[in-house]
């Protein structure tokens, strides 16, 4: 695009030709609030707030800046008297619609609506419409409070425009108008249960939708935020975790970063931290609990002696995790093999082009890109099915990893030393010899992963393994240098990068992948749409995003 010049307030303001005008005033530091805008959707300009005054050959005009572009020799004014008297009418009618209750609200601290009337508000309160104050369940984690609406129209377009359910309309007219599902949600239980039902959370820009049970979640400026990767699948979508109380409280998408599909994250990628499942809590051998030192004595006697060894990597594992154990594996002469989650359905598209990966293994990609850097040959499932069957092996040592229950299906025999590495032991490892209870990639793992499109990006743990389970990487140092140790994950990135002469680790530093994917300053947000006055610093907003 060719870039030209405007002028905003007098001063000369450079931009590309044909870009949303909004999106450069916002980029530019100007406080212009836009509750219905969203730079992922369509633009109706449902709300007006983001009016400047147009001085052009016909005088001046009142315009909407989210459904224009920029055109050489645009005059625009926001600092004018009839643009702040249209905007507080404008504020006056949104809060007519919208009761105020800021003090017992779900998304307070973090709600747009909030900013808009610290900044054009007078600090007044006005009789509200009589309108409906039902709450009404859209989905299992998803409730609508109709009198907090402001019928922004943001979740409508949503479910037109990416998700492609078209599972919401708006029905009636001026002071009924509302939200409603398009079968009418008497006539339907729970409507919205597409796998991207729980972005219309990060949407809501006033409280209106919200998670049964979100008010006993602690409140924004409470929370610390972990910028990470999702491990629902091979799509690397990036993300933040966020916490308080020493607990994880919520997982979020995070849109300010290149390692990610926009704004939106799917419903595996935001709720399967949550995956109940019975996790195993201490290290044992031969069934008995033990302590770490012992079982790790016991492994690595067992697999340096054996005479035929095979090791299993997974594709929840780091690369530096992979990395040790491919070295373990050299160092105990033993074959190396991988099983993959692959979904049969395959790849999950939406019309947006949002896409959930058939390749369930978030860093599938990652294990065949390291024991290539490392030039190992690489066997399948099913090569280590047949060795096992013809009873070739005498150790194993297993990874496993999946809270979901994807895994390898192998079946072993009477006198093989099989060593397992996960999250819960695994019914085809019900015999194991040793087991050794690992972290969840999902909240409990730092490192880098590999999605499907090659990009090499940071994963972060913003939690520890409970009781005496221990993160799988320290398992792997501690088998590599004898015992507990102090060596990291950036160590072993390093020594990886280096032994890389080609492919995605070469000439890689782990310090600029950890600040390429850092929270944004000044970022508190609920979702992955954060808004430009809270980035830019120019709104007073407790930022929960700061990193721990």
């Amino acid at each position: 695009m060719t870039t030209v010049t405007i002028q905003v307030d007098g001063e000369a303001l450079e931009a590309e030709e044909g870009s949303n005008l909004l999106m450069v005033l916002l980029d530019a530091g100007h406080v212009v609030p836009h509750p219905c805008f969203h730079p992922d959707l369509s633009a109706p300009a449902s709300c007006r707030m983001c009016l400047a005054l147009e001085q052009g050959l016909g005088g001046k005009r009142l315009i909407t800046t989210c459904n224009r572009i920029v055109v050489p020799g645009q005059r625009l004014r926001l600092q004018d008297p009839q643009v702040e008297s249209a905007r507080g009418g404008l504020v006056d009618d949104v809060l007519l619609r919208h009761p105020p209750q800021c003090s017992v609200c779900e998304r307070t601290g973090e709600c747009e609506l909030q900013e808009v009337i610290s900044e054009q508000g007078d600090d007044t309160t006005r009789a509200t419409l009589a309108h409906s104050g039902e709450r009404v369940e859209l989905g299992p984690r998803l409730v609508l409070d109709r009198q907090r609406c402001i019928l922004c129209t943001r979740c409508v377009r949503f479910e037109a425009e990416i998700s492609g359910s078209h599972g919401l309309t708006v029905s009636g007219s001026g002071a009924d108008a509302v939200i409603d599902t398009c079968a009418g949600t008497s006539e339907q239980q729970h409507p919205l249960r597409h796998e991207l039902s729980g972005n219309l959370l990060d949407l809501c820009p006033a409280g209106a939708l919200v998670e049964p049970g979100e008010q006993f979640r602690p409140p924004a400026w409470q929370m610390t935020g972990v910028s990470s990767v999702c491990p629902g699948c091979a799509s690397g979508c990036a993300t933040r975790t966020d916490m308080a109380a020493g607990k994880v409280q919520r997982v979020k998408p995070r849109g300010d970063g290149e390692d990610t599909q926009g704004y939106w994250l799917c419903d595996t990628g935001r709720y399967g931290w949550q995956a109940e499942i019975k996790r195993l809590q201490a290290p044992e051998l031969l069934g008995q609990v033990v302590q770490w030192d012992v079982v790790l004595a016991e492994v690595a006697e067992r697999m340096e002696q054996a005479r035929n060894a095979a090791v299993l990597l997974s594709p929840y594992q780091s690369n530096e995790e992979i990395f040790l154990l491919a070295n373990l594996a050299l160092r105990w002469k033993a074959d190396l093999f991988f099983w993959e989650a692959q979904d049969p359905d395959g790849d999950l598209s939406f019309p947006s082009g949002f896409t959930i990966s058939g390749q369930r293994g978030p860093n599938h990609a990652g294990l065949a890109a390291v024991t290539a850097a490392l030039q190992l040959p690489l066997g399948d499932e099913a090569h280590l099915a047949a060795l096992l069957r013809d009873k070739k092996l005498d150790a194993l040592y297993a990874v496993g990893g999946s809270q979901h229950g994807e895994g390898p299906q192998l079946r072993t025999s009477a006198g093989l030393f099989l060593a397992v590495q996960d999250l819960t032991q695994p019914g085809w490892a019900a015999d194991a010899s040793v087991v050794m209870p690992c972290g969840s990639c999902w909240t409990e793992k730092d490192g880098t992963f590999i999605d499907r499109h090659q990009r090499l990006q940071r994963v972060r743990a913003a939690i520890q393994p409970p009781a005496e389970a221990r993160a799988d990487f320290w398992i792997l140092a501690a088998l590599w240098h004898g015992g507990p140790n102090r060596d990291s994950p950036d160590q072993a990135f390093s020594r990886l990068a280096r032994s890389s002469a080609e492919g995605p680790f070469a000439g890689v530093d782990y310090g600029i992948l950890e600040h390429q994917s850092s929270p944004a300053r000044s970022v508190a947000y609920g979702g992955g749409w954060s808004s430009h006055l809270q980035r830019r610093g120019l709104i007073a907003v407790e930022d929960h995003a700061k990193r721990q």
